[in-house]
């Protein structure tokens, strides 16, 4: 480290002088120089404490936010548990009410039904009946049940017997040839309302560990389940069990008090720190924690601080050895006082022609360095934004709404990296239809939550459904969303406020309607008071992307999503709207069977397949972007074949000719994009070449001969399907 001394000034004295001048003395720099060597300590020590710190908490703070996320997902999986059983409690009500416990005890058709409900949930579920004095009457385990066998003294037995709920919650311990259970009991009643015994559903815990395998993998990770008594249904991975946790205890006394939430401390059962993320399990009495031990989650934090440490400690000497060279040569540059005018000048011409050429060599690698990033890193940022959003286009459909926010956020964030390489994205989600019978009550009331958030005070919500509506068959988050996407429109045209009514009725086709063939139908409407719509706009509602809505207010695909979820779901839609008399969209659902209604259950059903798209060769070295596009593509529909480079690209072409179209990204090793294209036009001229880039402006020459289209990263997925079908003339999946 050099330092610049002043210039002498003209009216300074003569060299003469200067030099029997006496010299000054060094101790009167000595604090400046103190100064020095502690802010070169210093200095790095506060930064690396500061750095340590924020890190620290930015680690507890995202594995906070991890075990909220997680513990959202184990709720649902044990709200869909519970759920199910309390069906079949209800449908072994229905198939014993008004019988005697003699008949049911002797009853094998019912013991035989009874059995494949139990084999149905896919666990080894059991059944039990006990009547009033606590016999067993009927279990799923025996046919005929043991008649020493009795429920009298069992917890959920005394608690419905003294109507102390209707529904119990209760634990089953393991036992020789049973497993542990979690039990879900209701009491049966005669039609005087007296007390007549009790059903009950066991479902062993291995249901809820085995799917809790997925996210707590080591004994660093627990996920307890336990009744708000402090009864432990389930707690794993553990590595011993535990029947009871106090009420005083961090975790119920926090989770008493509030539905969901987190804490940090210390358990009461082996003594480790976790941090805890609690959520109540709907309204049952039980509470869902999923908690990971703190040190595994500063693992990675102290194996970063001790390297930032590593780093620190060489600066610091680095920094402290400078200082300490710098000094040494200022009493060495004293000492020679003799000489301090030649060495001054020459060391000032020095440092002025040494500063120049830092600055030009600083100047041309910042211009080198900004054309390298312009190019480079916007290439590999929009790469990863491809990835995460066509991740997110795969993870949509399946996150549950209480995880919606999170979604919500991770697409934003998506939009504002896209922002800064100045690309504005509009994201749509379409997910396969899993259709299933669903209740229209239930349908309404799982977005009316949502329903006075979307559509906003001003505007009233009314319902009028039938009492003896019947179930339709549909993929109910698909509806639900079609309910949600018409009260928004709704909303909008009633900019002054208004009322909306969701009505549904019973209905019956004696003639086909569009792709409705004649049969009964639930039609659901959705009527609104706003402004209406012109016969010329209604004419064209229903177009892909047509929206009279500001640009940045709407895409236009909200009516054609609509259309077609109720078209794929065999059904018809009506709309009716006059200027000045608001709009009702009616959506004719067809009704469900019978017997699927009879074996309705909440688990979700398998994924019904897209309809059919082209035959895709995806070419992209980036291996993240490469399979998150091929996948979200195979989910809407398409083949996908894929490869790494040019090279491959080719020989999959000679092995495979029944390929449609190629879509390639620009910038890959040996052969680029537009080379690929150029040797596929001469080699299969009537094959269409789409590009994809992750150039921000464009591909940094002219866009290829051979290229049809070129689309720029990140692009949304069905962007690029519409591009796909276009170019093999297939029609659009509506969104």
């Amino acid at each position: 480290m050099l330092f610049r001394r002043a210039r002498p000034r003209p009216d300074a004295a003569p060299d003469g002088a200067a030099l029997d001048a006496a010299p000054r003395r060094p101790g009167r720099h000595a604090p400046t120089h103190l100064l020095l060597l502690g802010f070169s300590v210093l200095l790095p020590l506060g930064l690396f404490v500061w750095t340590a710190w924020s890190e620290r908490r930015q680690a507890l703070e995202e594995a906070e936010q991890t075990a909220r996320r997680t513990v959202a997902v184990l709720h649902e999986h044990a709200a869909r548990v519970l759920e199910t059983s309390e069906l079949v409690l209800s449908e072994v009500i229905r198939q014993t009410e008004g019988r005697s416990w003699d008949e049911i005890g002797g009853d094998l058709r019912l013991w035989t039904y009874l059995l494949r409900v139990a084999g149905d949930l896919g666990q080894p579920t059991d059944i039990t009946l006990a009547d009033g004095e606590g016999r067993l009457r009927m279990t799923t385990s025996r046919f005929p049940a043991a008649r020493g066998d009795r429920l009298l003294g069992t917890e959920e037995f005394e608690a419905l017997r003294s109507r102390q709920s209707w529904t119990f919650v209760g634990v089953q311990p393991q036992t020789a040839t049973t497993p542990r259970q979690i039990t879900l009991s209701r009491r049966r009643v005669t039609a005087e309302g007296q007390f007549d015994g009790i059903l009950r559903v066991g479902v062993p815990v291995g249901q809820f560990t085995a799917f809790w395998v997925r996210y707590a993998p080591s004994l660093r990770y627990v996920v307890t389940l336990a009744r708000g008594d402090g009864r432990v249904i389930t707690r794993g991975p553990a590595d011993h069990e535990v029947e009871h946790i106090p009420t005083s205890g961090t975790f119920l006394r926090t989770a008493l008090a509030q539905r969901e939430g987190s804490f940090d401390g210390i358990s009461p059962i082996d003594g480790v720190q976790r941090l805890s993320a609690f959520a109540q399990v709907r309204d049952y009495p039980l509470h869902l924690a999923f908690s990971v031990e703190t040190a595994a989650v500063l693992d990675g934090w102290r194996d970063r601080v001790s390297l930032l440490g590593l780093y620190t400690a060489l600066a610091v000497a680095a920094l402290l050895g400078m200082a300490l060279m710098v000094l040494h040569q200022y009493r060495d540059e004293r000492r020679d006082s003799h000489r301090w005018r030649d060495m001054a000048q020459r060391l000032a011409a020095e440092i002025d022609r040494r500063e120049k050429a830092e600055a030009a060599l600083r100047r041309a690698q910042t211009l080198d360095a900004v054309g390298q990033l312009t190019a480079g890193v916007a290439h590999d940022f929009n790469n990863l934004l491809q990835a995460i959003r066509s991740g997110l286009f795969l993870l949509a459909p399946k996150v549950p709404e209480n995880g919606r926010k999170v979604l919500d956020a991770s697409l934003q964030a998506v939009e504002r990296g896209a922002k800064l390489v100045r690309q504005l994205m509009v994201f749509a989600r379409r997910e396969a239809l899993q259709p299933r019978a669903v209740d229209p009550r239930t349908l309404v009331a799982g977005v009316g939550e949502l329903l006075p958030k979307a559509v906003g005070v001003p505007v009233a919500i009314e319902t009028a459904i039938e009492p003896d509506i019947a179930h339709v068959l549909v993929d109910p988050t698909q509806a639900e969303l079609a309910v949600l996407n018409l009260a928004i429109n709704a909303r909008d045209a009633m900019p002054e406020g208004g009322t909306l009514t969701i009505g549904a009725r019973n209905a019956h086709l004696d003639a086909p309607e569009g792709s409705a063939p004649p049969g009964d139908y639930v039609v659901l409407t959705i009527a609104d008071t706003g402004v209406g719509m012109a016969p010329e706009v209604l004419d064209r509602v229903l177009e892909p992307f047509y929206t009279t809505k500001p640009v940045g207010k709407g895409t236009g695909l909200g009516l054609s999503m609509v259309h077609g979820f109720v078209t794929q779901s065999g059904g018809a839609m009506r709309i009716e709207s006059r200027l000045g008399c608001g709009t009702r969209v009616s959506l004719w659902l067809p009704q469900a069977p019978m017997a699927m209604v009879a074996a309705a259950s909440p688990a979700e059903p398998a994924p019904a397949r897209s309809e059919a798209g082209c035959r895709v060769l995806l070419v992209d070295d980036d291996a993240l972007a490469r399979l998150a596009t091929a996948a979200a593509l195979r989910e809407m529909g398409h083949d996908v074949v894929e490869a790494r480079d040019g090279a491959e690209a080719l020989i999959v072409l000679e092995q495979r000719p029944d390929l449609q179209v190629v879509v390639t990204d620009y910038a890959m090793p040996r052969m680029n994009g537009a080379e690929l294209a150029q040797a596929i036009g001469l080699r299969w001229p009537g094959l269409v070449v789409l590009m994809i880039t992750g150039y921000a402006a464009g591909l940094p020459g002219t866009r290829p001969e051979a290229v049809r289209v070129l689309l720029r990263k990140p692009f949304r997925m069905e962007e690029l399907d519409a591009l796909l079908r276009d170019a093999t003339g297939l029609e659009m999946v509506p969104g």
